[in-house]
């Protein structure tokens, strides 16, 4: 795709383009800030190429090319092991090698975990949105891919505004809350979606899809912060990056297991669909057949994208669940004094 593309206004692409600026300003202000202390820093090599491998088989063993056959492929359950058996392999490195990739010192790990899970889960409902809501433009409203790329302008502008008000209202409210908040409105906002109609009008398009990236976008900042509270100030930095990997792996895992799934019930309920042929028939038998046959299939797309978007909303109220387990308001002060004391 040239270039330029990108930023036409019918477009949802030129939105990342605002990662550039951003990016320089984090660059110049990281390095007129952060202290240059050259230490010699020793990196677990072994445990993260286990983790990487892990997760690597985990998204291989959800690629199914041939969904009409079966959810996961032929090699599906085998590397579905093999990846368990790398990340066992992985957890095994961690608890017996003097050099890890997150030191348990200091560690709470029970908001630590909780912090991994609810990112995971905000990953996979972020990137499921992003696939699926322009497949059900495409192919239910019978968009152009243009016209369905511009739905995701509502979820993508309503994403950053969530984020920049849930940072404010964390430092109000605690991190535990305002992240059940942002997942809970998500999860009320794809049980929405799961309901739209082959006819849907774009005012709840733009209401449910505003719904979902705000709660979402909720959840971006308490998550940074909680992480931060919940390990030693050393290890901030491998910290952050864990909840950045729960993301994508959130988004990778997600979108995969879901599209897999949703692909192999789309081929069960179009099983018993025949295409119309016009021949040997009158026109208008033709047409009546042909008529039957796209209301059957718009029928099949509505059943599979609706019950996507019902596991997505499960998986967000889990979310929520897991939201529960992050520092609230009172430890965070205290979390906010030890560190001011710390420092003295």
């Amino acid at each position: 795709m040239p270039l330029f593309e990108a930023w036409e206004p019918q477009s949802w692409r030129w939105i990342f383009w605002v990662n550039i600026p951003l990016a320089v300003i984090a660059m110049v202000v990281v390095q007129r800030t952060v202290p240059n202390t050259r230490r010699e820093v020793r990196i677990d090599v072994v445990g993260g190429v286990l983790l990487a491998a892990a997760l690597s088989l985990l998204v291989v063993a959800l690629y199914n090319p041939k969904p009409a056959e079966s959810v996961l492929p032929s090699w599906g359950w085998p590397t579905l092991i093999a990846a368990f058996v790398m990340l066992g392999g992985f957890f095994f490195r961690e608890r017996r090698s003097a050099v890890r990739l997150m030191d348990p010192d200091g560690v709470q790990w029970r908001p630590f975990w909780a912090v991994l899970g609810v990112s995971l889960a905000a990953g996979a409902a972020l990137m499921v949105t992003l696939v699926d809501v322009e497949l059900f433009a495409q192919t239910v409203l019978r968009r152009d891919s243009a016209a369905a790329a511009t739905l995701l302008t509502r979820f993508l502008i309503a994403l950053p505004v969530g984020a920049v008000l849930g940072g404010f209202l964390a430092s109000r409210l605690g991190d535990r809350w305002v992240s059940f908040g942002g997942l809970a409105m998500a999860s009320v906002s794809y049980v929405f979606i799961a309901q739209w109609p082959a006819d849907v009008s774009g005012l709840v398009l733009t209401r449910d899809l505003a719904i979902a990236g705000f709660g979402l976008g909720l959840v971006i900042a308490p998550l940074s912060g909680a992480v931060l509270r919940v390990v030693p100030p050393v290890r901030h930095g491998v910290a952050s990056a864990f909840v950045v990997v729960a993301r994508m792996t959130g988004m990778l895992v997600g979108v995969a297991a879901l599209s897999a799934w949703g692909l192999h019930r789309f081929r069960e309920l179009t099983a018993g669909l025949n295409t119309p042929l016009p021949f040997g028939v009158e026109p208008a038998e033709f047409q009546r057949r042909m008529a039957e046959y796209q209301r059957g299939l718009t029928e099949a797309l509505l059943t599979e994208y609706h019950e996507i978007f019902l596991i997505t909303a499960v998986i967000c109220a889990v979310g929520a669940l897991g939201s529960v387990l992050l520092p609230g308001k009172r430890q965070q002060t205290g979390s906010v004094s030890g560190s001011l004391k710390s420092t003295r």
